[in-house]
């Protein structure tokens, strides 16, 4: 239960800061946190696949700094993709 309350906190942190940069877009709170959660998804697979060649899908359970710069900048590209399937819709 812990785990779910932390990917919703680091969700909101990430999705806040990706709205913080992205001025384009005013999100909502539940979309802030799903794009955050998405965003740290995406982040930590392309760094794992970037940084060992491998598609792994256990990650660092940390919560640092870089985690927090990895969760941004997939929430950047997750958000992208987002804003562009939601204007074709």
């Amino acid at each position: 239960m812990t785990n779910i309350l932390v990917w919703i906190i680091f969700g909101a942190l990430a999705g806040f800061l990706i709205d913080f940069i992205d001025k384009s877009t005013s999100l909502t709170w539940p979309e802030r946190i799903g794009v955050g959660i998405i965003g740290a998804f995406v982040g930590g697979m392309i760094i794992t696949l970037v940084t060992t060649g491998t598609f792994s899908l256990n990650g660092s359970n940390s919560f640092d700094i870089v985690s927090i710069v990895v969760a941004v900048g997939g929430g950047l590209v997750a958000l992208f993709l987002y804003k562009r399937f939601r204007r074709r819709a």
